[in-house]
């Protein structure tokens, strides 16, 4: 596939990582040295220029791209690169946006491209998910909510010990699958007779009444159902995620220093309780017993000030704190230090860009470890040869069906069942062996 994309930011950074192996990439931007970093690491060609361009976009090959991801940080760049583009090119048209207004004009079909990405809807649903799932790593939605992807740590001091069990002798409920299991830099699709370890991550394959009994039993003790949520930050992401929470309906707090920030939140989300105030104040903490909460929710426009926010609250007795970082290299420091999920919105993003790349049957899309492992949700091919075979066989090398949709209904896949044709199957597998698993299905 001839993959254009506009803007060399951190998104598009994501993107080019994630895709240049399978796809002929190239990247437009204004600013040589973010070109040169990308060049550096990946095999993508670059252009300088400005994406708005129509001489600069017809330099970068635009007329013969099979998709193209407008994903620069500015939402009007965006817009008038993606309706140059739709005059010069055929091919898909994706555009990042953190406009409400412009998802609203393309969903009422004003803006002619063909997927728009709202950076703070999926930031805030990730959140959301993180929260309804305490203990949870990463977590991902597929069959339309009707199965998840779950990412857990495991520890001796969870409410059930797993470590040192075979999987063989580990209860799992008939609606769930152990997909993978990571230890250090090894990912594999464990058998019967893997032992899991302290500190192994298991990949779980779930309904989501499933997901939240393996949440309860593989949470660190002390660990409870998060009511109570206080939300740092009134900024588009904050507001996004306490109306996302507002919906759940959970208690919310929201807390931001600038008086114009917290009034329009307390003017948008009627639902929550708004504060003016300075969040890094021990004294405000203790005053209005943020200690009390169950979660916080880190999502200032400062790395530093997020983590020095969580790591107080945490202090003051805040169960679980979550941040939404800026910069994707700090997020496993956050988790080090005492962070229980640090989230990169542009990487969030940019997992959801590129569900674009895969086949046209792709359906749902995850990456884990660094874009080493693939989750996705692919309609199975009448004429596909692993039609029929049982799963006891291992029919794909290297990947594991984890769930089967079928007819509106999701199967949690044993030893004696198939696949069928029109079937959309949930798998589990290494990146590199992803665009061979597309022909096979």
């Amino acid at each position: 596939m001839e993959i254009l994309v506009i803007g060399a930011g951190r998104v598009g950074t994501s993107v080019a990582a994630a895709v240049h192996d399978q796809h002929n990439v190239t990247i437009v931007d204004l600013d040589d040295s973010l070109l040169n970093q990308i060049t550096n690491r990946y095999d993508v060609l670059t252009v300088a220029g400005n994406g708005t361009s129509r001489s600069t976009l017809i330099r970068a090959g635009v007329e013969r791209a099979d998709l193209v991801i407008v994903c620069t940080d500015r939402d009007e760049v965006n817009i008038v690169s993606a309706l140059q583009t739709r005059s010069l090119c055929a091919g898909r048209i994706l555009v990042r946006t953190s406009s409400a207004e412009y998802l609203d004009a393309w969903r009422r079909g004003e803006l002619p491209v063909d997927a728009m990405i709202a950076s703070e809807n999926e930031i805030a649903q990730a959140v959301v998910r993180a929260i309804g799932l305490p203990g949870a790593l990463q977590t991902a939605m597929f069959a339309d909510g009707r199965a998840e992807m779950v990412e857990f740590e495991v520890h001796a001091d969870a409410t059930e010990n797993i470590v040192g069990k075979r999987i063989a002798d580990i209860h799992i409920p008939d609606a769930s699958v152990i997909a993978s299991l990571i230890r250090g830099d090894s990912i594999t699709i464990p058998g019967g007779n893997d032992v899991v370890l302290e500190g192994d991550r298991v990949v779980v394959i779930a309904s989501p009444e499933a997901s939240r009994d393996w949440a309860h039993r593989l949470a660190r003790r002390g660990v409870h159902e998060i009511r109570e949520v206080v939300v740092v930050g009134a900024g588009a992401t904050g507001r996004a995620i306490a109306a996302n929470l507002c919906a759940q309906h959970l208690s919310v707090r929201i807390i931001d220093w600038d008086a114009s920030a917290a009034r329009r939140c307390a003017e948008e989300i009627e639902a929550a309780h708004v504060f003016c105030a300075d969040a890094t104040d021990p004294r405000f903490l203790e005053r209005e017993n943020i200690g009390r909460a169950d979660a916080i929710v880190c999502c200032t426009d400062s790395d530093e000030r997020d983590l020095m926010i969580g790591l107080l609250a945490k202090q003051a007795g805040v169960d679980v704190a979550i941040a939404v970082v800026g910069n994707p290299e700090l997020v496993p420091i956050f988790e080090q230090v005492g962070i229980d999920h640090a989230l990169n919105q542009r990487l969030v993003v940019a997992e959801e860009i590129v569900r674009f790349t895969h086949d046209p049957r792709t359906r749902g899309f995850a990456m884990l470890e660094n874009d080493r492992v693939e989750v996705l949700e692919l309609e199975v091919r009448s004429e596909s040869a692993l039609i029929g075979r049982p799963f006891r066989e291992r029919p794909l090398e290297g990947a594991i069906v984890s769930a089967i949709v079928r007819n509106g209904r999701v199967i949690f896949p044993r030893g004696d069942d198939v696949l069928q044709a029109g079937d959309s199957a949930i798998i589990v597998a290494e990146a590199a062996k992803v665009p061979g698993l597309e022909q096979a299905l």
